[in-house]
């Protein structure tokens, strides 16, 4: 993935959202995994610490390491919120 021009985008004034892994607590998801996949609006990229910065469920901000990453979109408003199973 690549960090510089994910975050030369976003210095361009491009609306993005980044659709990530997260964990869950277990016995949430029938299939016993262990993880949730989001997706948010993109606030900001650090390439010097390999990290995203959204706001959780438009609420509480994060950071996300680049490899819960699973892909860099275009923001179109439409946010998904799901647990894997």
């Amino acid at each position: 993935m690549d960090l510089a021009s994910i975050e030369q985008r976003l210095e361009a004034g491009e609306d993005l959202k980044i659709k990530y892994r997260y964990p869950v607590e277990a016995g949430k998801c029938p299939s016993g995994s262990r993880h949730g996949i989001r997706s948010d609006k993109l606030l900001d990229v650090s390439v010097e610490l390999g990290r995203f910065y959204t706001v959780f469920r438009g609420e509480v901000p994060i950071w996300i390491e680049v490899g819960e990453v699973i892909e860099i979109a275009p923001d179109d408003g439409v946010y998904m919120d799901f647990v894997e199973g």
